[in-house]
């Protein structure tokens, strides 16, 4: 399963490979659902992001990229060792 696969959009439930998370909110959105909320309860629907938010979330998601990372590499290191056995 790709990456992309796992991720799905908070309000038509598709797996969608191109998704979003408007001003740092922790749902995620395709573009289609954002552009029909946007059309139908205008651009006021989307809370307002602070600077502050913006970087806590990017700080979080970064930090999951990195233990993500590092899962990855102590698998292939436990898969050489197995290997080697």
């Amino acid at each position: 399963m790709s990456r992309w696969e796992d991720r799905v959009c908070c309000i038509c439930n598709k797996h969608k490979k191109f998704l979003a998370r408007v001003n740092a909110g922790k749902k995620l959105y395709c573009m289609e659902c954002q552009a029909k909320l946007t059309k139908e309860y205008g651009s006021d629907y989307w809370k307002p992001c602070s600077f502050l938010e913006f970087m806590e979330s990017m700080s979080s998601s970064m930090n999951n990229r990195t233990t993500f990372k590092e899962q990855l590499r102590q698998i292939k290191e436990e898969e050489k060792n197995n290997e080697k056995k």
